[in-house]
């Protein structure tokens, strides 16, 4: 009887730790992303280019850009990712929990960069904290494969976030490309 009270004590813990994780990981992270303007234009090669952001067009070709108008964002069904969160979520409201919304803005992080450390770290406490309260094998090393996961995929979200590295180089991209287009333009033909 001890056992069996035990054992189940240890599962609803399990349960618990497993459905804050899933609520810390899940919250907010459906973004959509559309462009309602494209532009196009055939180059000197006779190549045709396209361009969501009108500023990157050489000034040049600016006087023969079509422009093709999106009459409505593209709506898309949720993922199964998104229903899944929104099950989450009706399930701890109905359990009588609230998520507490909650970001530590870090100096020299971007808002995006702060908002995934701080989710990224709760994830491990929420990890870590399963895998020293539990006794059971498969739980533990559940939590220590998901600690990887966060381990691993932390870094590469900071790297591909609003702000993050991946912005500044494609500023750059687009700066240096720019230039070579302003020096090509300059050169006598």
């Amino acid at each position: 009887m001890m056992k069996q009270n035990q054992l189940q004590r240890y599962r609803r813990v399990a349960r618990l730790c497993l459905l804050m994780f899933a609520t810390v990981m899940g919250l907010g992270y459906s973004t959509e992303v559309h462009a309602l303007t494209m532009y196009t234009y055939i180059d000197d090669q006779g190549n045709p280019a396209y361009t969501d952001a009108p500023e990157t067009i050489p000034e040049k070709y600016r006087a023969r850009v079509k422009t093709h108008e999106q009459p409505n964002p593209v709506t898309k069904a949720p993922s199964m990712l998104q229903s899944v969160q929104q099950t989450v979520k009706e399930q701890t409201k109905n359990l009588g929990f609230t998520v507490p919304s909650f970001q530590i803005d870090m100096a020299g992080l971007s808002f995006s960069q702060s908002r995934i450390l701080t989710y990224a770290g709760a994830a491990a406490l929420v990890l870590t904290l399963m895998m020293f309260l539990s006794k059971s094998q498969l739980v533990r090393m559940l939590g220590f494969c998901l600690l990887i996961v966060v381990g691993i995929g932390t870094p590469v979200l900071l790297y591909v976030s609003d702000g993050g590295p991946m912005d500044a180089m494609k500023i750059k991209a687009t700066a240096a490309g720019q230039a070579q287009q302003d020096r090509l333009q300059q050169v006598p033909r």
